[in-house]
């Protein structure tokens, strides 16, 4: 007939606990850590006390912000008194530690962050976006308009108002423009381009030559050179030798 609490056998036997009283006392004074130490004496005194454990379990809770032991005291005060006034927001607590926990060990993105950041980039592409659109206005300043399409018109033949197409050597790269003097007549004139640059295909070996200063003189590889020439001995050039250029 001892009850469930073995030397103590109701709630008012665990209150007279002088570890419990002195928990108690601690927690008005605000001294969170020694009360949470004379709680668990009370608790090695009777370690059945659902009381020890559930002020155990708010100090963890909302003091010190122990949240598993916290969750171990609240369960083990449901398990000891499951018919306890304080079971409905102690569940409720449980939970809350819980995601305490979650977040801890998983934590969310800060939403004040996020919303900065969003700002920060929202800003940046406006300034970009004001340069590009300052950018076109200056280029649509300065740039001559795109020519349109213009008439073909038959070989050999030439319009009342328009000039004639020039001539252009055969071999030679052109670009095909459009011209007029009156009118809005417009025939094709093919204007030969500009021939592209090339490098000879010898070179004559001058003082301080090497190998490689010859390659990088005309934009090729040194090992293009080397094979070009396998008879040289790239470390004995002599002045006035003929190097072939790949």
């Amino acid at each position: 007939m001892c009850g469930c609490f073995p030397g103590n056998d109701n709630h008012q036997d665990e209150d007279r606990d002088p570890h419990f009283q002195r928990g108690r006392d601690l927690v008005n004074s605000q001294e969170f850590k020694a009360a949470a130490e004379e709680f668990e004496k009370a608790l090695e005194t009777n370690p059945r006390s659902a009381a020890a454990h559930y002020e155990l379990g708010c100090l963890c809770d909302g003091k010190l912000g122990d949240y598993a032991a916290a969750v171990y005291h609240y369960e083990r005060l449901l398990r000891l008194d499951p018919e306890s006034p304080r079971a409905s927001l102690v569940r409720e607590r449980i939970r809350g530690c819980k995601l305490e926990l979650a977040e801890t060990e998983f934590p969310l993105p800060n939403s004040q962050n996020l919303q900065r950041e969003v700002n920060d980039l929202t800003e940046k592409n406006r300034l970009l976006q004001r340069q590009l659109d300052e950018a076109r206005g200056h280029a649509g300043t300065n740039l001559a308009p795109l020519p349109g399409p213009v008439a073909a018109q038959a070989p050999g033949t030439m319009g009342n108002n328009t000039t004639p197409a020039a001539a252009v050597p055969q071999g030679t790269n052109a670009v095909l423009t459009s011209t007029s003097t009156q009118g809005t007549g417009a025939v094709p004139v093919r204007v030969a381009a500009a021939p592209e640059a090339s490098h000879p295909h010898t070179y004559v070996v001058q003082a301080k030559d090497s190998i490689y200063s010859v390659a990088n003189r005309y934009g090729l590889k040194t090992s293009a050179v080397l094979a070009a020439n396998p008879k040289v001995d790239p470390n004995h050039l002599k002045i006035g030798q003929s190097l072939n250029l790949p």
